[in-house]
Order: C-alpha cells, then structure tokens, then sequence
C-alpha cells in the first residue's frame, strides 16, 4: 500500500518542479533576483526529488519482496514435490525386488545396496531384515566376488568379510549369499543381496530368479534417468511422474493403459486414441485400448504391421504426422485393406519403445483436420517413451513373479504360493462365511511313464494334466501342482457336494485324453481326495491332510477316481471307473 500512496505524491512534485524549470529557463535576465530565487528552488526541488525517488524504490522493493518470495517458495515446493514423486517411484522398484524376493521363497532374507564413492562403501537402500549392516566397504572380498562372477558364497568360507555384511552373531556356516549387480551407464552401482540361511534351500530357479533383480532395477535407474532429462517443461514433468507414483507395479496391462490414457486426455485434443503392440510371433500388432470413437476395429484385433498407418510407427520406428493422411500417406490402410472408410484426418502416431525395441504404436486421430503441432509431437514422443519404460517395467516384473511364484514345467502355481493363495482363501471365506473344496489329486502309476518312456514324456504328460486341470475350473479357483505327479485345486465359495461335478469331470478328462508322443501312445488316470472348508475343519494343514487321505482311499479301491473326506470312517461320496 506504502507504494501506491507515494507515487501520486512523487508525481505531483516532479509536476512542479518541471514548472519551475521551465519558468527558470525562460525568465528574463532583468529578473535577476527572481532568477536567484528559482535556482534556490531547483536545487531544493532535486534534493527532494531524489529523496522521494529512494523511498518509492524501497517501497516498491518491499512491495515486490512478498511476491518474489512466494514465486520461489512455490518454485521450491514444485521442485520438492518433484523430488517426492520420483523418490516414491524407486521406493517402489525397491520394495517391489524386496517383496518379490520374499514371494519366491519366505526364508529368504534381502538387501539393496548402493555405492558411495566418497565414503568408498555401498549404502544400505533398504531390507527386509534387521541384520544387514548399514554399510559395507568397496573392497569387502564377498561383495567383490559377486559382482564379479554372481557367485554363490558361503558364510564359512570367509568369515571375516561375512561380519563386515552382517550383525556379529553365532552363525552355523551353513548360511549362503547370492548378489545380483545394479548397473547404470555401464558400471556397476550397487547390488540386491540375498542370504539364504540354509544352501540347501537354493534352487536353480531361485538362483536365475535372484539374478534378476538387479537388472530389474538397472532399468528402472535407467528410465527415472531417461525420464528427468526428456521431460520439457515442469508441468509437463508433474503431470508426468505423477502418473508414475500413482502406477503399481503389480497392476495389469489394462490398468496401466488406462493410467496413460486419462493421462493423453489432458495434454491433446483426439477423436480417437489407439494403443497397440505386438502379438508373440511379433508379424502382428493387437489393439489393446481404444478411447473415444470406435468403429469396427476394437479392443483385442489383431491387425498387420506391415502396409498399414498404424504398424508403420512400430516397423519404421518414425514419427507420423499428418493434417491429412490420405493424402500423405495414400498407399497405405488405416488397419487392412478390406476396412470402411472413415473420417479421420489429421494423426499423430509415435512407437512404444520397449527394452529398445520398437514393439507397438501409440496413436491419436481428429476428424478437423486442425494439425498437430511439432511441440505435440516432442510430447507425444515422450509420452510414447515412458509408456514403453512403463510396460517393460510390467513385463520384466511379470517374469520374475511367474518364475517365483509359478511352477516352471506346469505354469501352475507352485507349492509355497499355494499355501499362500489358501491362507488367504480361507480368511476370504471366514469373512464372508463361505464354503470352499480342496481337491488334492495324484496321477495313478506315472512312474511307471518316466521309466518306460523316459523324463521328457513324463513332463509332456503333466504339462497336459495340468491344462486340462485349468481348462475345467474357473479363473477364481486355485490350481497348483503341489509335488512330482501331484496336484492340488480350491474351488472358491463351493461346497464338497457341488465340487464333485467338476472333480468327476477332471477324472474323466484325464483318463479318455489320447497322450501320444514321439510314436508312442499311454492311458493315463488320476485319483482324487476332498475336503471342505468349514465343515471338516477351518485348519489350512488338517484340509490338505484330510484331502490326501482321501486321495489315498480312492488309490486304494483302484485308482481313476474321487472321494470326498468323511468325518465319520465312511465317505460320503466315492466315484470310481472301471
């Protein structure tokens, strides 16, 4: 307010003394005493003129000062808040390598580390128990093992450096560690280290899994990185990371599409917006969204890559841009040869860049003809950019998940995520008092295949079990292989009564299934055992256990059959085929 009041006042005397100066330099020279008075005046007048021009400036300073103040404590804030995002997203690469670790197998301990080069140690980053120490010298000879061969080490082999990674405490030297390296621009950054307390607890599997992890977060460095430097301008950057913050690794494809196009919504005007990518024989490209206005080609066509607008992103790699594609690019169909005409005019498609490779195509079409601009097209790049980062993300996690939770010859779920998936079955059905069946089945003299016929037709034979075990029951239903020859199923909200409709089916399918190979042709039975939740019991081990016997009671009376658990010393239901 001091401003506004003062400027009128210093206006008003600057008025006046350019009056004086005027009337100063026009008076005539017999005024000679006037003369002497006005120069007086001036030399006044200048005097507080420049007074006043001092205080209108710091008045107009302090007046400012709140203004700046706030522009650069918002400008603070934006940038915090920019800190903020990107933090939570490699919060959550970490704690998702971290879990996913835990997933494979619960006795597994694990740690990421990363290397500060001033303190000459690798920093803790974050683990899931409390024994890693906070920091680990550079030159510690387990840690340079690792990374230099991704050796398995054991705590009795070198004890010295195992204390320099762990709290010291008694150890029983069968304890091991496996590492996997993080890199970034080539060298190496850090590592996930993993400590299993007993050897004999590693499997290959693990090992190829654990040997993933560091890789998996090697990308995702790489595409934070990718990210801050491509981003042009902070709003754009904002909208941007927000997205990223708010995408859980574990969401599906369809959900990360979906984030993405409410995403394109706010920065671009379209008519229609296409997401494909490429099916697996990588010929084809498959819609996977569509947005806004739909016509014949929908969610899930398939359509070739080749000799069409929207495969020429994803087998050129290029930009296309167009006020009016018919025109430009006249030899080509929007889809495939035989589609309807339509509307559209001006395009911008961009490919979805995955692990560096070209494997899809982002597009936005309008019925105006109004262009897109070069500066929509900077955008659109990136955003095709971050996508394919975002995907490949999804991708890389979705394998190592299916390793760890999944069996590898079957694809089934294995043993230990079974248990889970039941546990958590079970407090589903005490909260909403439902019944479940637990089917426990066993294959009837397959030994006898992997003796005669040898190994790879006893895999072929449970890789077709297992098929015909998931073609026969819902996609809320729990299936398994839970050991060898053995499997196990949970149908969901189902009593042991409704159950035997399914498991007779399984049974049967099983035993008239034609297994042939390499010349060779079998019959093959199974035999099965039920139990229900609750009626038999709300225990997850007594339920599997009394679904065994059962299945043990149908080996019993032949084989090719079901029975369902009693909890007198009958059955209550048994089929058995001759």
């Amino acid at each position: 307010m001091a401003s506004k009041n003062n400027l009128p006042s210093f206006t008003r005397v600057l008025i006046a003394f350019c009056l004086v100066l005027f009337v100063f330099l026009f008076l005539p020279a017999s005024l000679s005493k006037l003369s002497e008075i006005l120069k007086y005046l001036l030399l006044v007048g200048i005097i507080v003129l420049l007074m006043m021009y001092n205080q209108v400036l710091g008045s107009l300073a302090s007046s400012l000062s709140p203004v700046q103040d706030r522009d650069q404590s918002e400008s603070e804030n934006a940038n915090v808040v920019e800190s903020n995002r990107t933090n939570t997203l490699y919060d959550n690469l970490k704690q998702l390598v971290l879990s996913t670790v835990k997933a494979l197998n619960p006795k597994f301990d694990s740690a990421i580390y990363m290397i500060d080069p001033e303190a000459g140690v690798f920093s803790s980053q974050g683990s899931n128990a409390d024994d890693f120490l906070d920091s680990i010298p550079t030159n510690n000879s387990i840690i340079s093992s690792i990374l230099q061969q991704s050796s398995t080490v054991y705590q009795k082999d070198d004890k010295d450096a195992w204390n320099e990674i762990f709290e010291n405490k008694p150890w029983r030297g069968s304890e091991c560690v496996i590492g996997s390296p993080i890199s970034l621009h080539g060298a190496v950054a850090g590592f996930v280290l993993t400590r299993i307390d007993h050897f004999s607890d590693l499997t290959d599997k693990d090992k190829s899994v654990l040997g993933a992890m560091g890789k998996f977060i090697s990308h995702g460095l790489g595409s934070l990185e990718s990210l801050e430097k491509h981003i042009m301008g902070e709003e754009n950057k904002a909208r941007i990371l927000e997205l990223l913050s708010e995408l859980n690794f574990k969401s599906d494809e369809s959900q990360v599409l979906d984030h993405f196009k409410y995403l394109i919504r706010t920065f671009f005007y379209y008519d229609r917006l296409t997401v494909s990518l490429q099916n697996e024989n990588e010929l084809n490209l498959v819609i996977k969204l569509v947005d806004g206005i739909e016509d014949e080609f929908v969610k899930d066509t398939e359509f070739p890559s080749h000799g069409t607008l929207h495969g020429l992103p994803t087998v050129s790699g290029e930009v296309i841009l167009s006020q009016n594609w018919k025109k430009s690019h006249a030899n080509v169909a929007r889809f495939n040869s035989t589609e309807a005409p339509t509307d559209f005019q001006s395009v911008l498609g961009v490919p979805i860049m995955i692990d560096g490779e070209s494997r899809g195509s982002l597009f936005i079409e309008s019925m105006t003809g109004r262009p897109y601009t070069k500066a929509d097209e900077q955008t659109f790049i990136l955003i095709g950019r971050v996508l394919g980062a975002s995907l490949h993300w999804l991708f890389e996690y979705e394998k190592i998940y299916q390793n760890a939770t999944h069996d590898g010859l079957s694809k089934l779920l294995n043993h230990q995520t079974y248990k889970e998936r039941f546990a958590e079955e079970i407090q589903r059905a005490k909260r909403f008092q439902h019944h479940m069946a637990v089917l426990i089945f066993d294959l009837d003299k397959f030994k006898r295949i992997n003796d005669t016929l040898g190994h790879p037709y006893g895999d072929y034979v449970i890789q077709t079990v297992a098929k015909i075990m998931s073609e026969n029951v819902r996609t809320i239903d729990v299936v398994a292989r839970y050991g060898g020859e053995e499997f196990a199923i949970i149908l969901i909200n189902t009593t042991a009564e409704m159950a035997m409709v399914v498991a007779q089916r399984i049974v049967d399918n099983i035993a008239e299934y034609p297994y042939s190979m390499d010349g060779e042709s079998v019959r093959m039975t199974i035999s099965g055992g039920m139990s229900e939740y609750p009626t038999h019991s709300e225990n997850l081990k007594d339920l599997i256990d009394l679904a065994d016997k059962a299945m043990y009671n149908a080996k019993q009376n032949g084989g090719n059959g079901i029975i369902i658990h009693s909890n007198g010393t009958a059955t209550t239901k048994s089929t058995q085929n001759g």
